[in-house]
C-alpha cells in the first residue's frame, strides 16, 4: 500500500488507510454511529468531571502542593482528551459513515498525534504519583524538603517535552517509535510496580507498631503524618493505575494483533470499541477521585452546588 505522506510512520499511515478505506467501512455504519454517540457522551462526561475535579482541587488543602500538581496534571490531561481526542474520534467515525475518507484520514492522523502526547503524559504522571507516595512514606520529614513545588513543575514540564518528542519520533521511523513507546511503557510499569511493592511492605511494617503516631514521631521527630489519610491517597492512586491498565490493555492487544496478523473487519470494529474504552479512562478518573478521596468529594459537591446556585440566579 502506498504511503499518503512520506513524513508519517509506516505503521501509522497504514493503519489510517485501513481505518479510512471503503473496504473496512462498508457494512458497519450502524456500529460506527453507535461508537460515535458513545464517544460524544464520554467526551461530555469527561469534560464536566475533570473540570469539576480541577476546580475542587484548588479548594483541597490536605494535599501537599507538589502532589496536588500531579493530580491536576492528570485531570488536565483527561480534560484535553475530552476536547481534542474524542471530538477527533467522532469526526473520523462520522466521516467514514458519510464517505468523506479524506476527512477521515486527516482526523485520524491528528487523533494519533494528540494521543501520543496525552497518553504518554498520563502514563508518566500516574507513575510520578506512585513515586511521590513512596517518597512521602519513606522520607518522613525530609519529604517536604526534597519534593518541592519547583522541582515538581520541572518534572511535569519534562513529561510534556518527552511526550512531544514521542510524537515527533512518529514522523521519523516506525521501529524507533515502537522501541520508544515500549521503553516508556515498561519503564513506567516497572517503576509503579516497585513503588507499590515498597509502599505496602512499609505499611505492613508500620502496622506492627503499637501506636502509629508514636512511630511517626520517632521517625520524623516532628508532627505525625496522618496514616489513615495517607492510606486513602495510596488506594486512590492504586485504583487510578488499575483503571488505566484495564482501559489501555485491550487497545494495545488489538493493535498488536492488527500489526502482526493484518487487519480484518472484525478486528477493525474491535479496535474502534477498544479505542473508546481507552478514552473512557478520562471519564472514569473523576469518579474514582469522588469515590475514594473524601476531601475532593466534598469540594466537588461544593463546586456543583455553587454552579447550580449561579444557574438559578441567572
Amino acid at each position: 500500500m502506498a504511503l499518503a505522506n512520506d513524513s508519517k510512520s509506516e505503521d501509522q499511515e497504514t493503519l489510517t488507510d485501513l481505518l479510512c478505506s471503503k473496504v473496512f467501512t462498508k457494512g458497519i455504519h450502524d456500529e460506527l454511529r453507535w461508537i460515535s454517540a458513545l464517544n460524544i457522551l464520554l467526551s461530555v462526561s469527561a469534560f464536566l468531571g475533570n473540570a469539576t475535579v480541577l476546580s475542587a482541587l484548588s479548594k483541597v488543602s490536605t494535599l501537599h502542593p507538589p502532589s496536588k500538581l500531579l493530580f491536576r496534571t492528570l485531570a488536565a490531561t483527561d480534560l484535553c482528551v475530552s476536547v481534542i481526542s474524542q471530538p477527533l474520534t467522532v469526526v473520523s467515525l462520522m466521516s467514514q459513515v458519510h464517505g468523506e475518507l479524506h476527512v477521515c484520514r486527516y482526523a485520524s492522523n491528528a487523533r494519533f498525534l494528540a494521543s501520543y502526547v496525552l497518553c504518554t503524559v498520563s502514563l508518566l504522571t500516574s507513575t510520578a504519583i506512585n513515586v511521590d507516595r513512596l517518597f512521602a512514606l519513606s522520607l518522613g520529614l525530609r519529604y517536604r524538603q526534597f519534593v518541592t513545588l519547583k522541582r515538581m513543575y520541572a518534572t511535569v514540564i519534562f513529561f510534556w517535552i518527552l511526550s512531544i518528542a514521542f510524537m515527533a519520533v512518529s514522523f521519523i521511523s516506525s521501529p524507533v517509535t515502537t522501541v520508544y513507546g515500549v521503553l516508556i511503557l515498561f519503564s513506567c510499569l516497572a517503576t509503579s510496580g516497585f513503588s507499590y511493592a515498597k509502599i505496602f511492605i512499609l505499611l505492613r511494617r508500620n502496622q506492627n507498631q503499637v501506636d502509629t503516631r508514636t512511630f511517626w514521631r520517632r521517625q520524623n521527630e516532628a508532627a505525625p503524618v496522618n496514616s489513615s489519610r495517607y492510606r486513602n491517597t495510596v488506594y486512590i492512586v492504586l485504583w487510578v493505575q488499575l483503571a488505566l491498565i484495564v482501559c489501555y490493555l485491550p487497545y494495545s492487544i488489538i493493535q498488536a494483533l492488527i500489526s502482526r496478523r493484518g487487519a480484518s473487519l472484525s478486528l477493525i470494529v474491535a479496535w474502534r470499541y477498544a479505542g473508546t474504552l481507552l478514552l473512557f479512562n478520562s471519564s472514569l478518573n473523576p469518579l474514582l477521585y469522588c469515590w475514594k478521596m473524601k476531601a475532593v468529594k466534598k469540594a466537588m459537591k461544593e463546586t456543583i452546588q455553587q454552579l447550580f446556585s449561579s444557574c438559578k440566579c441567572c
